[in-house]
């Protein structure tokens, strides 16, 4: 509806207009009010992930809950990957993050290496070892790691 407007206010305005130099500075003034007015919606039809409120912009907490999801899941596998090219199979690693939308925070990992298998012939602590590739692939703090089994 709005184009329509301005459009008619456009051609409106080039009907009263004469052949002066000062016309060609109003015709480009209202070409440009135009050309905002066909623009305007773009952004709108363009952005993902983001909505508009109030004239602000918001988060979409579905998207940001699936991203952090993912995240997580990303880090297990890595972790996974890490211990086993370190030795260290059937390790389960679970991430515990925090479900809030603003971003990606681990609280923390939970180890199970009840079954755990390794490939090395030495005596080890294992779960010295297993949290320091854990910590580091995660970059977290020894704390946020827990065991269980």
């Amino acid at each position: 509806m709005s184009v329509a407007g301005i459009v008619v206010v456009g051609s409106l305005v080039e009907i009263l207009l004469t052949d002066s130099p000062i016309s060609k500075f109003i015709r480009g003034i209202v070409g440009f009010f135009v050309l905002l007015v066909i623009v305007q919606p773009l952004p709108g039809l363009l952005k993902q992930g983001v909505a508009s409120v109030g004239g602000g912009i918001e988060l979409n907490s579905e998207l940001m809950q699936t991203i952090n999801a993912q995240t997580a899941k990303a880090f297990e596998t890595n972790t996974q990957n890490a211990l086993s090219a370190a030795g260290f199979d059937n390790v389960i690693i679970t991430i515990d993050y925090d479900q809030a939308v603003t971003g990606f925070k681990i609280k923390g990992i939970f180890v199970n290496a009840f079954g755990v298998l390794i490939r090395s012939g030495q005596t080890i602590d294992i779960e010295k070892e297993v949290t320091k590739i854990v910590c580091a692939v995660c970059n977290v703090d020894d704390g946020r790691v827990m065991y269980a089994g």
